[in-house]
C-alpha cells in the first residue's frame, strides 16, 4: 500500500481556539460558516473584535440617549436638544471607547446618572444636600439636572471623537444643524472651536 501525503486546510476559531479540518467525501469541504465547536458566526474575524459584557452593556446604555432624549418632553415635560446621530457616531469611531470613557460619558460628574435603564427609577427627584445619600422631590431642580447631564454629554462625546482624530470642524457642524435651534448653536460652536 503506497504512502500519500495529502494537504488539507485547517481551521482554528479565534474565539474559542478549537482547531478542525472541513472535509467532504475525502476532499477539502468550502469555508465553515460557523464554529465547528462554539457555533459561532464570527469564528474568523478575530480576537480584537470581542468585547466584554461589561463593555457590551456600557454601548447599549449609550446607544440609547438620542431615544431617551428625543422623548424627554413626553416622560420628562422638558425639551432637550439630542442631535442626531451623535451616539452612533460616537460609538463607531476607531478605535472604540475604553470602558472609562464610556463610564465618562455615562455618568458624568455631579449628574444624576440617568440611562435608559433607570429612567423611571427616581423621576423628579433629586439628592438632597442637608442630607447625604437621600434624595427629596424637586421638579425643576430635577429637569435642571437633567438638561445640565445631557449637554455634559454632549460635550464629552465630541471631546473624545476629537482625541481619536476625528475632524472636529465637520462633527460639530453636523451636531450643531440637528435640533430645532440649530443656527444659533452654529454659531455657538463656530466661536467656541475659534477660540481653542
Amino acid at each position: 500500500m503506497p504512502i500519500q501525503r495529502i494537504e488539507v486546510s485547517e481551521y482554528e476559531c479565534a474565539r474559542c481556539g478549537y482547531k478542525w479540518i472541513n472535509r467532504i467525501n475525502g476532499q477539502d469541504g468550502p469555508v465553515p460558516q460557523k464554529c465547528a465547536k462554539c457555533k459561532r458566526l464570527g469564528w474568523n474575524e478575530g480576537r480584537k473584535e470581542l468585547i466584554s459584557p461589561t463593555e457590551r452593556g456600557l454601548r447599549r446604555q449609550i446607544k440609547y440617549f438620542e431615544r431617551l432624549y428625543d422623548n424627554a418632553g413626553f416622560y420628562f415635560s422638558v425639551e432637550i436638544d439630542w442631535p442626531n446621530g451623535l451616539c452612533q457616531r460616537f460609538l463607531d469611531i476607531d478605535p472604540r471607547p475604553t470602558i472609562e470613557e464610556l463610564k465618562q460619558v455615562l455618568y458624568p460628574p455631579e449628574g444624576l446618572g440617568l440611562t435608559s435603564q433607570n429612567q423611571d427609577t427616581h423621576r423628579g427627584r433629586v439628592p438632597d444636600p442637608d442630607r447625604p445619600e437621600w434624595m427629596k422631590f424637586d421638579k425643576e431642580e430635577y429637569l435642571n439636572l437633567l438638561k445640565q447631564e445631557a449637554q455634559k454629554r454632549i460635550e464629552l462625546m465630541p471631546q473624545i471623537m476629537k482625541s481619536r482624530g476625528i475632524m472636529i470642524m465637520i462633527l460639530l457642524l453636523l451636531l450643531a444643524s440637528s435640533g430645532r435651534r440649530g443656527k444659533r448653536r452654529r454659531a455657538k460652536l463656530e466661536n467656541r472651536l475659534n477660540n481653542h
